[in-house]
């Protein structure tokens, strides 16, 4: 029959790799036997296959209504029907994630609190967001990245930093002091240095715990 023929090429085309053609291939099955459930159920093959998970979804549900006897094409729709849905749920806890409304404990993702730490230390916020702790993580970040803005682009701004350098290399080589705004900058960022460097590692080892226990 031509319908066997077709799918023949069509199977042979997508071992190939050549998947545009072997789709070409089933539609013209599907043109001539529109309800034989083998055609639909290579259909979602090939969709599959280019990761189009809706259109396979589609395509072995249309296969399993046909033959809902036959266990192949029951065990490919269940497949599909489960993959679909973990990635809807999954792409629903990253959402609520982003929007700071999932909780580390509903995560259920441990994390290191050492790496928490180092993350930290290199700029603070970036631990936090490591943790999960989007919104905690973006303000402090936003802090330091408006104070390190400030402390350049004030007048003078320049001049200290490579003083402050110069004197954590060599006091000796250290020439003027530091202005009072310059002065507030560095404490604000310190401060927010050292709390951030010890909020990350705590958050960091409480993901550790299993739920109830304290």
């Amino acid at each position: 029959m031509e319908v066997e023929r077709l799918l023949r090429q069509a199977h042979l085309q997508q071992l190939r790799g050549q998947l545009e053609e072997a789709s070409a291939s089933v539609q013209q099955a599907l043109e001539l036997m529109p309800d034989d459930a083998s055609v639909w159920e290579m259909l979602g093959d090939l969709r599959q296959q280019a990761g189009d998970m809706q259109g396979a979804h589609d395509a072995y549900k249309r296969a399993h209504e046909l033959a809902p006897e036959n266990a192949a094409i029951e065990r490919k729709y269940a497949q599909i029907v489960l993959r679909i849905t973990t990635q809807q749920e999954q792409f629903q806890l990253w959402q609520q994630a982003l929007e700071g409304k999932l909780s580390e404990a509903e995560t259920g993702v441990p994390r290191r609190p050492g790496l928490a730490f180092l993350l930290s230390f290199v700029m603070p916020g970036l631990g936090q967001i490591y943790n999960g702790q989007l919104i905690k993580g973006g303000i402090l970040l936003g802090i330091t990245l408006i104070g390190l803005t400030l402390f350049v682009a004030v007048s003078g701004g320049k001049e200290t930093l490579q003083n402050m350098l110069a004197f954590l290399v060599n006091p000796s080589r250290m020439r003027g002091g530091i202005s009072q705004f310059h002065l507030l900058v560095v404490i604000m960022l310190f401060f927010v240095w050292l709390y951030a460097i010890i909020d990350a590692p705590l958050n960091a080892a409480r993901s550790h715990r299993l739920p109830g226990v304290e």
